[in-house]
């Protein structure tokens, strides 16, 4: 159920292009035959991770404290011996990867490191629909720290990794740069986290989203009843402006203070909405 609901989530959150895939609606439909989920406490997202599966020798084990690096390059990281891991903190978020690599494989790692803009919730997150490989993980970066945008963006290789891998990494956006690494702008730690705007029209959304410091830059119009066997073949058409009483049903930030709403003529059924709300913790 919990799959099921995540993929929901995903496809009500696509950053673009075609929306719903028919995928999507199929597992929309059958949430709808089932019982309603339980209430879910809000957790924090699961830091997940992309391996290569390259096995290619083992970490030098003859690594300092701190490992010492270049100048041209040595404000990209800093990589720590600590309890049996290698700390590796980002100092500069902007970087190119090849900089990170570079680093990587003086301190002995074979790891490629990637950033990518994101939405506030993903900074210092990985990529979501990745696979975990073991002695991999990211530093959970509200331990210690008060406020996300004064933590460090960190992850920790065990010194027993093995082999290969390729982490990408949400980092906060410059001004006007759009995100690459998205949710639904309700998820936990984004704006609309528990707002009350599931199917209500346009305008009233449009007035949450801009005490949030958020503007309508576009719409995603999804066809009638979209979550149904009889909707499924419909597509989305993206428009600059639709109608204030169209019904949201969903929505995402583009970029830092910019939105797109997901809207349709037809309301998502009552016990889909709860059903949204529970999974993000929302009563």
């Amino acid at each position: 159920m919990n799959d099921e609901l995540d993929d929901i989530v995903r496809h009500l959150a696509s950053p673009a292009g075609p929306g719903l895939t028919d995928g999507a609606r199929e597992t929309m439909y059958k949430i709808m035959e089932a019982e309603p989920a339980p209430a879910l406490p809000a957790r924090r997202r699961r830091r997940t991770l992309l391996a290569l599966p390259a096995a290619v020798g083992a970490l030098a084990a003859s690594l300092a404290v701190v490992v010492t690096l270049g100048p041209a390059s040595a404000s990209a990281l800093t990589v720590k011996d600590e309890g049996g891991y290698f700390v590796i903190e980002v100092k500069d978020m902007f970087a190119k990867p090849e900089v990170y690599q570079q680093q990587l494989r003086d301190a002995g790692l074979d790891i490629k490191l990637r950033l990518l803009p994101s939405t506030p919730s993903n900074v210092g997150s990985v990529a979501p629909s990745t696979v975990e490989p073991n002695g991999i993980e990211v530093v959970d970066r509200q331990e210690g720290c008060e406020t996300a945008g004064g933590c460090p963006i960190s992850i920790k290789v065990s010194r027993d990794f093995k082999g290969s891998a390729e982490v990408i990494l949400g980092r906060e956006a410059r001004p006007g740069e759009k995100y690459e690494i998205t949710t639904g702008f309700d998820s936990l730690g984004e704006p609309m986290h528990c707002a009350p705007y599931h199917n209500r029209p346009v305008s009233e959304v449009r007035a949450l989203l801009k005490a949030r410091g958020v503007d309508v830059q576009a719409f995603d119009v999804l066809g009638p009843a979209f979550w149904t066997k009889e909707g499924e073949e419909t597509e989305p058409v993206t428009k600059a402006s639709v109608p204030e009483s169209m019904h949201v049903v969903g929505g995402y930030l583009t970029m830092a203070g910019k939105a797109t709403l997901q809207v349709s003529d037809s309301d998502l059924p009552a016990d889909l909405v709860r059903t949204l709300q529970q999974k993000a913790g929302c009563r």
